[in-house]
């Protein structure tokens, strides 16, 4: 059952299959560090290589396809970045997206329709939204092939490939991750779509995985038992990439923090993350203060800088379901990526027993699983394992004139947000300070730039619906204003220890307004925002905000 992987990347569409007894003779990537992952771990010896050189516009030539085997099955995963709803919000250009899925159907077919074909079955992995730009059927004359079809007996307008499948969450099939994509594929004798059995129901939760591998300070630790694979025991020296220092500094941790909590208009998630659950889906870019970075508490008892910190790659592998002893090349970074882009192992797995119980043989149990092969392979790479605790002490700095932008409060479906720049002038940075209003969704998000004169109407109005305003007056009196000069602080408090940072005047504003109760409490807005009734949490934040631009 010998299978090629395209889009092979570090090989977890590979791995699935190869612990399922399929024998992955190919991995074609065109990144040179994951077709180096690939061959080590499947002891191979391929070279990089574009799958669009199997895209030819001459229909008639099939060349390119014809240099690489004839195996039983296919398997690939195209490059999902032209459809990720990452890249310009799912708006992104699509084009590339489909052209490689498009050479990649076109090698298919002519591995299917080629008069010594012994291809049984194929599958294809995407991220959902490339659904959306997938054909269900493919001609002959869509793949290119409409002169190579006449040479075995086919028109040009027949069907040369049915593409049918599902959106599936790897979670389903023991992944400890909710990696959702979309999975294609067809056994070739009936045109059907092999669907994987879901087997778990409840899925595996984060802290199953990292309670299960050495705390990444611990550098004495002996043998540990593989979270995913209970038979796999790893011994003492062996773990690599795991004992070494990922903390972050606060400038990192707190922007992801804020983001994560306090989004002006997408919903709230944890910080640190929530282990009870399972692990969200990997990126592949490793980032440290986005909505998407994975933060742990640190295991070294520090405060601020290096009190949170990111995933080491063993623990981003595993989370991923790869075993302990697959090891990945190049730097952290590099190897961030290549798990990142990865197929879950245990998806691709599932996807493999189902090929099997279409041709009667049984599963292969966990228990049963080879990982001989793989078992040397730590010392082949460049271990990150550095057994010492990282200096902080060089946070990357800002760029001068660096944007911001905070809110205190989110509530009533809006937000009062503290800028160096105005709204509509977004290229303008640093030449002055403002407060704006931003309310609403979608297409009818509005925003309102307030002015300082209409600070007397605000006080008026808080006067009138907080009973305790004279303190919260003294409060903003005491700990917001100042007369520093704001862009600098911002520029240079990488620490995050000047208490006249804006990033902690917000915070401590929002501190301030959290002390009085006014969840349920509203103020008529009288012309200062463009709605009728809004939030006294609003109110007071506008005031907090306009006080320190009119002190400063």
């Amino acid at each position: 059952m010998r299978v090629v992987d395209f889009f092979c990347g570090a090989g977890g569409f590979s791995e699935g299959f190869r612990q399922q007894g399929f024998e992955v003779i190919q991995g074609i990537d065109f990144w040179q560090p994951a077709v180096e992952t690939h061959n080590l771990n499947h002891n191979l010896d391929d070279s990089a290589k574009n799958v669009l050189d199997f895209w030819s516009d001459n229909a008639a030539d099939i060349s390119e396809i014809d240099q690489v085997r004839n195996t039983e099955f296919i398997i690939g995963s195209p490059s999902c970045v032209s459809f990720s709803m990452s890249n310009k919000s799912g708006k992104g250009d699509k084009t590339l997206g489909i052209k490689l899925i498009e050479a990649y159907l076109r090698f298919i077919a002519v591995k299917k329709h080629q008069t010594d074909s012994i291809l049984l079955g194929w599958y294809m992995e995407n991220v959902p939204q490339s659904k959306n730009f997938i054909k269900s059927e493919y001609t002959f004359a869509d793949l290119s092939l409409s002169k190579w079809s006449k040479t075995i007996g086919k028109k040009t307008s027949d069907i040369a490939l049915k593409v049918d499948g599902d959106v599936l969450n790897a979670g389903d099939y023991g992944a400890p991750q909710g990696r959702k994509r979309f999975i294609a594929g067809e056994w070739t004798k009936t045109g059907e779509f092999i669907a994987p059995k879901v087997t778990h129901y409840v899925h595996v939760s984060s802290a199953e995985v990292r309670n299960k591998l050495p705390k990444p300070n611990i550098s004495n630790s002996l043998s540990c038992i593989d979270p995913n694979y209970p038979a796999l025991q790893v011994k003492k020296g062996e773990l690599t990439d795991h004992f070494y220092d990922t903390g972050l500094y606060s400038i990192e941790w707190e922007k992801a923090e804020h983001l994560k909590t306090n989004h002006p208009f997408m919903g709230k998630m944890s910080f640190p993350e929530n282990e009870i659950k399972t692990c969200r889906t990997v990126m592949a870019t490793r980032s440290a203060s986005t909505r998407e970075s994975l933060i742990y508490k640190s295991e070294y008892n520090r405060k601020g800088n290096g009190e949170y910190r990111l995933p080491t790659i063993r623990e981003i592998s595993s989370l991923m379901g790869f075993p302990c002893v697959y090891q990945f090349v190049g730097t952290e970074g590099v190897k961030w990526k290549q798990i990142g882009n990865s197929v879950c192992p245990h998806m691709s797995a599932a996807l493999a027993k189902a090929l099997r119980s279409k041709m009667n043989l049984p599963e292969i149990s966990l228990d049963e699983v080879d990982f001989s092969t793989l078992k040397k392979n730590y010392a082949k790479i460049v271990d990150l394992n550095t057994f010492e605790k990282k200096i902080l002490n060089l946070p990357r700095r800002r760029k001068v004139d660096a944007r911001f932008r905070r809110h205190p409060v989110k509530a009533g479906n809006m937000t009062v947000d503290f800028l160096n720049y105005h709204p509509d002038s977004a290229d303008k940075v640093a030449n002055a300070w403002y407060v704006s209003a931003f309310f609403g969704t979608g297409n009818a998000h509005g925003m309102k730039v307030l002015d300082i004169k209409e600070l007397d109407v605000i006080e008026s109005e808080l006067e009138k619906s907080l009973s305790d305003f004279q303190l919260f007056k003294k409060e903003v009196q005491k700990s917001i204003l100042t007369k520093i000069n704001l862009q600098k602080v911002y520029e240079e408090d990488l620490m995050l220890t000047e208490k006249h940072n804006p990033i902690m005047l917000v915070k401590q504003l929002a501190q301030t307004i959290d002390l009085y109760d006014t969840q349920k409490l509203s103020v008529e807005s009288k012309g200062v925002f463009p709605k009728e009734i809004v939030p006294v949490s609003q109110m007071m934040a506008a005031y907090g905000l306009l006080k320190l631009i009119q002190h400063n």
